[in-house]
């Protein structure tokens, strides 16, 4: 959520406050590394000091320059090892397990990876929810290889996991229509007016012909009566 920012010289502690003005104290980028990390750093930054700046008589000029010369090079490389670390997490970050909802981070990993699973692929199935009685809006993407997808609702009312929860069903050509695949329990917060559900089937399918949803007792159900419809789709033959 955002924070009300204040301006003027009595602004108070945001973050526009929060900045090291030059010539002031503040943690650099060797402070937020680990120690053993940070001394590995500093050593490279002393070996590459006096490689080079010791040529022509750099090393004469007084400890200010070296000291400079030192956190310029030791910033550069806890820089890099920043970028290095992100470019390892960034894929891990995209990854979302099947069901996962509730918080905000969660909800950004889930936007970013059904993003990611609409253009990676042209086979993704993609289909609007039906229109009927139900006022529920948004659209089930599908990827038939790698046997995951996401749905997108909106306009879904919030439930109590304790009592009831929402049910994935997938219909699959391969099996018996009255039998269709758990795709998962999942729940919707408060405060929401859209959620992005990952899912992965319990079992393979080979096909599917549509995607429903039902309300369930708490934990879900092995066979639905399908009494409580809350969105369905079926996808082109």
């Amino acid at each position: 959520m955002d924070e009300d920012r204040k301006s003027g010289t009595g602004g108070g502690s945001g973050v526009l406050n929060d900045v090291v003005e030059p010539g002031r104290d503040g943690p650099s980028d060797l402070d937020s590394l680990p120690d053993s990390v940070r001394r590995r750093v500093e050593h490279s930054a002393d070996q590459w000091i006096r490689q080079n700046c010791s040529r022509g008589g750099a090393a004469s000029r007084g400890a200010p320059r070296s000291f400079s010369a030192r956190a310029i090079v030791a910033g550069s490389l806890a820089a890099g090892l920043v970028l290095l670390a992100i470019a390892g997490w960034w894929p891990r970050l995209a990854e979302v397990g099947a069901s996962e909802v509730a918080g905000d981070f969660q909800q950004w990993r889930a936007h970013l990876a059904r993003d990611r699973m609409l253009q990676a692929s042209s086979n993704v199935g993609h289909w609007a929810w039906e229109t009927g009685a139900s006022s529920v809006t948004g659209d089930v993407i599908w990827d038939n290889e790698r046997q995951r997808g996401f749905l997108r609702l909106s306009g879904v009312v919030v439930n109590e996991p304790a009592r009831a929860q929402y049910q994935l069903w997938i219909f699959d050509a391969g099996r018996d229509e009255r039998y269709p695949v758990d795709g998962g329990v999942f729940d919707v917060p408060p405060g929401r007016t859209e959620v992005v559900v990952p899912f992965a089937p319990a079992r393979p399918v080979l096909r599917p012909t549509a995607f429903a949803i039902t309300v369930e007792r708490a934990g879900g159900t092995v066979v639905s009566t399908r009494e409580k419809l809350v969105a369905v789709v079926h996808t082109p033959g």
